[in-house]
């Protein structure tokens, strides 16, 4: 698999969650991926034994290309299935360059992580020999340039089930029992800044944390100035690897996400909430497009003063996380790794055919 990996970055999320979930069942994987590249943020996660580093990006805009490739991984290594994440992203012209090669050995796969037609040309020069989208909003767009009978939807998986004790997880980190806390992570701490205002008027009500860990090559200039005039804010700028991560989600009443629809990009989703939903921690996320497929597994509001009630709501009463258990059912990383298998099968299986 080619991708991003071990990044706070949502593709690299989907590579992990379905590639530790295929080693788990007892697959070989080799992972060809970036030294260095603008949308791999560090989690400090130490790479697994078979993580090959072997291409730098220093540019995406507006077209991805390699400062530094080495194909030799790619054509060296043994393997049957070829999977490319978000290949827009990757160095196409390189990747390109070596395609016809992999095709010999391999049946290949590409995952459309890009929320809309690709400005590079070289985008659609691939013969994939399949191409998995997460749903109806990315097949629309897909179709009008792929064959439509090459396209499956499988959607984005999500981690497993995976609750927590809030006492403990608190005693962990040293936060009162007493207290309200609101939890925010990520690389877009300006999206937050919003929201400080009410939560200012429930911090007159209830003694309020609102702890916030942004990544650090986020922009927290004004997150940090905000910190001056809100007390409540308890403002951490760090990594976070997925442990740490579940902790402070265990500890928090409601992780809160603000983040208005994207309007460049008609096919978005959270690969947040794919991450955290397993924790039981209430979701409480801004009604956009990020969450328009999403239903009662998590809680969404319109504006601040909904934000506010329904803040208040789980404070109070807290969580029903049944709709989330029903909801991982079918939606797990491991449910989503086989379907890909299923679907890995079929392509050798015709592939073995053809070859007959």
């Amino acid at each position: 698999m080619m991708c991003l990996w071990n990044a706070a970055n949502g593709p690299s999320v989907h590579a992990e969650f379905v590639g530790r979930a295929w080693v788990k069942a007892g697959h070989q994987l080799r992972v060809f991926s970036a030294k260095k590249h603008p949308d791999a943020r560090s989690t400090f996660q130490e790479d697994e034994d078979f993580v090959i580093r072997h291409f730098s990006v220093d540019e995406i805009m507006p077209v991805t290309r390699a400062s530094w490739f080495d194909a030799s991984p790619l054509l060296n290594e043994a393997y049957d299935v070829f999977v490319a994440q978000n290949v827009e992203r990757l160095p196409v012209e390189k990747l390109l360059e070596v395609f016809p090669r992999i095709k010999e050995k391999a049946v290949t796969v590409k995952v459309a992580h890009e929320g809309k037609p690709s400005e590079d040309p070289l985008y659609y020069k691939f013969d994939w020999d399949a191409i998995v989208c997460f749903d109806q909003r990315y097949k629309d767009y897909l179709i009008k340039f792929f064959p439509a009978e090459r396209i499956h939807m499988i959607p984005y998986p999500y981690h497993p089930t995976k609750l927590g004790d809030k006492r403990r997880a608190r005693n962990e980190l040293q936060f009162r029992q007493d207290e309200k806390i609101v939890f925010s992570f990520g690389f877009r701490p300006k999206d937050i800044v919003s929201v400080l205002p009410s939560l200012n008027d429930l911090a007159k009500d209830y003694s309020l944390r609102y702890v916030v860990i942004a990544n650090p090559d986020s922009d927290v200039n004004e997150l940090g100035e905000a910190k001056k005039s809100y007390g409540f804010i308890d403002l951490q700028v760090r990594p976070l690897p997925l442990d740490e991560l579940f902790t402070y989600l265990y500890a928090s009443d409601v992780l809160l996400i603000h983040r208005e629809s994207s309007q460049k990009y008609k096919a978005v989703l959270s690969s947040s909430v794919c991450q955290v939903l397993g924790t039981g921690c209430p979701i409480l996320f801004h009604e956009s497009n990020y969450v328009e497929l999403h239903g009662d597994e998590i809680v969404k509001y319109r504006n601040f003063e909904e934000m506010k009630r329904k803040l208040i709501y789980l404070f109070n009463n807290g969580f029903d996380i049944s709709p989330v258990e029903t909801f991982l059912r079918d939606h797990n990383a491991d449910r989503i790794a086989e379907r890909f298998l299923q679907l890995f099968d079929v392509l050798l299986r015709t592939r073995t055919r053809k070859a007959g």
